[in-house]
C-alpha cells in the first residue's frame, strides 16, 4: 500500500512536466454492450466451468467465458489509461524533467504492472479527480463552445457518472442485506435425527438431504432477489449508457483532444473519458457477476447435496 501511495504522489510531481495527453480511441457507450445479465441460478450454473476434487464434489472453476471476456476488456482499457498516463509523464516535456522525475516515471510504469485490476481502477479514478483540481484557466484561447463542452462533459464523467453510481450501488445494497436476512432465517433440520454410526456420525444420505432442503429455499431465495437486481441494473444501465454515448460524442466532437489548444483542456478532456469508463462499468460489471456467482453458487451446492457429497463428513 506504501508504494502504492508513492505512485500516486509520482504522477502528481510529474504533472507539472507533461504534454497533454490525447484521449483513447475506444467508444464506451459500444464497449458497455458487453454488461448483460441473465438472472436464474440454473442459468448461472450452466454458464460454469466446473471439476471434481477429491470428494467427487462439483468446484467451480470459473463462472463463464463471457465474465472472464468481461474483466479482461475492463483490465486492458484501465491498463491503457494508465500506460497512456505514465508515457506522458515520461516523455519529452515542455519543461525538461530532472533525472529524479525521469526515474519516478519508470518506477510509475513499473508499479502499474505489479497493481490488480482493481487498484488499477482506482489509479484511474485518482488520475481523474487530480487533473479536475489542477486544470485551470490556461493563456492559450479555445473556442468557447469547445471550452465548455469539454468542462460539462468533465462535470458529467467525474462527478454526475459517479453520483447515479453510488445511488446505484445504495439500492444493491439493500436488495443484498434484504436477500442475507432471508436467506439467514431459513432453518435447517437437526441431522442428530438422521441414522448414526457407533462413531456418532449422521447418515449421509440423510445428512445431505437436509442440506438440499436447505440449499433449494435458498436458491428460491436468491432468484427472487437477483431478478429484482437485473430489473435495477437495467434501468440503471440505460442511465449510465447514456451518459457514455453522450460523453463519446463530446470527445468525438473535440476530435479526440485535437480541436483543443489548451493543454489544461486537453487533459481535463482525457481526465473525463478515464473516470466516465471507470464509472460505467464499477458497479455495472460488479452487480452482473454478483448475480451470476450468488446463482452458480447456490445452485452448485444443491447439485452437490443430490449427488450426496456436499457433506461429506458423515457416515457411508
Amino acid at each position: 500500500m506504501k508504494k502504492y501511495l508513492l505512485a500516486l504522489l509520482t504522477v502528481s510531481i510529474l504533472h507539472n512536466h507533461v504534454h497533454a495527453q490525447k484521449c483513447l480511441n475506444i467508444s464506451i457507450a459500444k464497449m458497455m454492450g458487453t454488461l448483460s445479465m441473465t438472472p436464474g441460478a440454473a442459468y448461472s450454473f450452466k454458464k460454469c466451468v466446473t471439476n471434481k476434487n477429491d470428494h467427487s464434489q462439483s468446484n467451480i472453476v470459473n463462472y463463464g467465458a463471457d465474465l472472464q471476456e468481461l474483466d479482461t476488456l475492463v483490465a486492458r482499457t484501465t491498463r491503457d489509461f494508465n500506460n497512456a498516463y505514465a508515457a506522458e509523464a515520461s516523455g519529452t516535456s515542455r519543461q525538461m524533467p530532472s533525472q529524479q522525475d525521469v526515474n519516478a516515471a519508470k518506477d510509475l510504469a513499473e508499479e502499474l504492472k505489479s497493481m490488480t485490476p482493481d487498484q488499477q481502477k482506482a489509479f484511474a479514478m485518482q488520475m481523474a479527480q487530480q487533473r479536475q483540481k489542477n486544470a485551470g484557466a490556461s493563456s492559450m484561447q479555445d473556442d468557447p463552445m469547445l471550452a465548455n463542452l469539454v468542462m460539462k462533459t468533465n462535470d458529467m464523467a467525474v462527478n454526475q457518472m459517479k453520483a447515479l453510481d453510488d445511488e446505484f450501488s445504495a439500492k444493491l445494497k439493500a436488495i443484498d442485506d434484504a436477500m442475507l436476512n432471508e436467506i439467514n432465517a431459513i432453518q435447517k433440520d437437526d441431522k442428530n435425527k438422521c441414522p448414526q454410526d457407533i462413531t456418532g456420525l449422521p447418515n449421509c444420505a440423510c445428512a445431505n438431504k437436509i442440506e438440499g432442503k436447505y440449499w433449494q429455499q435458498a436458491i428460491v431465495v436468491t432468484d427472487k432477489y437477483n431478478h429484482q437486481k437485473a430489473t435495477l441494473f437495467l434501468g440503471y444501465l440505460e442511465k449510465i449508457k447514456s451518459m457514455a454515448a453522450t460523453i463519446d460524442a463530446s470527445i468525438v466532437k473535440c476530435k479526440n483532444g485535437d480541436a483543443l489548444r489548451s493543454p489544461n483542456f486537453k487533459q481535463m478532456l482525457f481526465s473525463a473519458q478515464s473516470a466516465a469508463f471507470g464509472n460505467a462499468f464499477l458497479v455495472t460489471a460488479m452487480c452482473v457477476k454478483d448475480v451470476r456467482k450468488s446463482g452458480a453458487d447456490a445452485f452448485n451446492n444443491k447439485a452437490n447435496c443430490d449427488a450426496g457429497t456436499y457433506d461429506v463428513s458423515c457416515s457411508k
